[in-house]
């Protein structure tokens, strides 16, 4: 009994050095500053000197974001800050000047509909942002693109037991914090701050969650947060959750 408990440790300890390994190795191979290098040195001074965002789709430089087609995905666009924040680990998610980002990612989802010709309802539409291990890039970026056809008949079947109080979720063999809101809820809160407050034993600085939102067939939205756990190879990555090529849209 002994060795079987120290030979299971042994291979969690491998499976986590593994994936972090991969990790690594990925993210050695990438341009970590590749958003944060078009949106600051094109897509703002494109606007700012000839009014036209390219290769941004979109600069509001009062509300402080930038709007950018996604290479992967029929439709995926993210949203960006203007300002230099490197992620859900950044201390100016929880300043109250911050600009609310997820709120203006969600106004900005029928652009979605837009690129794919069609009206598509909110409902088969969401936002994720990926942990800080579960990222490639040091620039906060908010995906907004399709949700997963297998998520949405999830959603929709757990609906009736969702309230306003956090409650877990397996969602595609992942354990998630989830909880209702209101759109109204979203414009109102700072998003970042609500998680960071309101679900336990959480640390802002390290940066080890992935949120995503959704709408229920009722109206309302679900938050979904997906922590990192190395020792079952999740890293946060909330991304898991959408379908960038859509297709059940």
């Amino acid at each position: 009994m002994k060795w079987a408990l120290i030979k299971r440790i042994c291979i969690v300890g491998i499976v986590g050095m593994m994936v972090y390994g991969t990790w690594c190795g990925y993210h050695l191979h990438t341009n970590s500053d590749a958003l944060w290098e078009i949106v600051s040195r094109q897509c703002v001074p494109h606007q700012r000197q000839l009014q036209s965002p390219t290769p941004c789709q979109q600069v509001d430089l009062r509300q402080g974001y930038a709007l950018l087609k996604d290479k992967v995905g029929v439709a995926q666009y993210l949203l960006i800050p203007t300002d230099h924040v490197s992620g859900i680990e950044s201390d100016a998610l929880l300043q109250p000047n911050t600009p609310n980002y997820f709120s203006l990612a969600w106004s900005l989802l029928p652009l979605v509909s837009q690129r794919l010709e069609k009206p598509i309802p909110n409902t088969l539409l969401s936002l994720a942002i990926n942990s800080k291990w579960g990222r490639t890039q040091n620039q906060l970026h908010i995906h907004m693109s399709c949700l997963r056809a297998d998520v949405r008949q999830q959603l929709a079947v757990k609906q009736q037991t969702m309230t306003n109080q956090w409650q877990p979720l397996s969602l595609l063999n992942h354990s998630y914090w989830v909880r209702t809101l209101s759109v109204e809820q979203l414009k109102s809160h700072s998003l970042f701050q609500r998680v960071f407050t309101e679900l336990p034993d959480i640390d802002p600085s390290r940066g080890g969650e992935g949120i995503a939102v959704a709408m229920l067939a009722d109206g309302k939205l679900v938050v979904l947060v997906l922590r990192t756990n190395w020792m079952k190879g999740i890293l946060g990555s909330a991304e898991e959750l959408q379908d960038h090529q859509c297709h059940a849209v």
